[in-house]
């Protein structure tokens, strides 16, 4: 995935207040651990990732100007046969005296869809944008040892410039999509995963599957992302 596209999703949605570890020095520090699908492979799935972002801001925490590093990761499966993929972020889920400040949290439905599958959808070549997000049904998956309900949408990706028309369902540049939305926290990290295929090839068992395959943390643990 294309780093600085990356970048764009936590950073366009504002990091004000983000408090982690605080350091000697004063910088504001948060790292969430990786998250990958280690069945993707199995079926049938390429990865690309994990891959760390760092992020440098300077912010106001109680009148006082502070540097914070927030560390996330994202990781792209794909299926170029069915044409679908799982994109998967871990980002922390950093808070102030117990309050959660994460700015991908403040996200949710629409908003949300629409910058992950933005983001994902980066690293093609082309132009993509996002429209009629509809919810059309949910499904209640076992992720992470917890039933965990996932919202269905339909939604239309608008397509320009791109390299692979051949998108079945494609029409004018305009692709009908079914989209499968995660967004929970476990272990102190925000979890988010967009799973993605056109509606015309029925790919929802092995996008369910994938999402049910998540592991997390996984490598380096995450250190606790709270100030008091």
């Amino acid at each position: 995935m294309d780093r600085r596209r990356a970048l764009t999703l936590i950073g366009t949605v504002g990091l004000t207040g983000v408090a982690g570890c605080l350091g000697e020095d004063g910088e504001i520090t948060a790292a969430a651990a990786p998250a990958v699908i280690t069945t993707a492979d199995q079926l049938g799935y390429e990865a690309d990732g994990p891959e760390e972002l760092s992020i440098d801001e300077t912010i106001e925490v109680g009148g006082v100007e502070r540097d914070i590093r927030v560390t996330t990761y994202s990781a792209a499966y794909t299926d170029s046969d069915d044409q679908s993929s799982v994109f998967l972020f871990s980002t922390p889920d950093a808070s102030v005296a117990g309050i959660s400040v994460n700015p991908l949290a403040r996200l949710s439905g629409a908003d949300l869809i629409a910058r992950l599958v933005d983001e994902g959808l980066a690293q093609t070549e082309g132009d993509f944008a996002v429209s009629e997000i509809e919810q059309e049904d949910e499904v209640t998956l076992s992720i992470l040892g917890a039933e965990r309900t996932v919202p269905i949408f339909s939604a239309v990706v608008e397509a320009e410039g791109s390299e692979n028309p051949q998108i079945e369902g494609a029409e004018n540049g305009e692709i009908p999509v079914r989209l499968y939305l995660l967004s929970t926290t476990h272990q102190e990290d925000v979890l988010l995963a967009i799973g993605i295929h056109p509606e015309s090839i029925d790919a929802s068992e092995d996008i369910q599957a994938l999402l049910e395959g998540i592991e997390h943390p996984v490598g380096p643990t995450s250190e606790t992302n709270e100030t008091t």
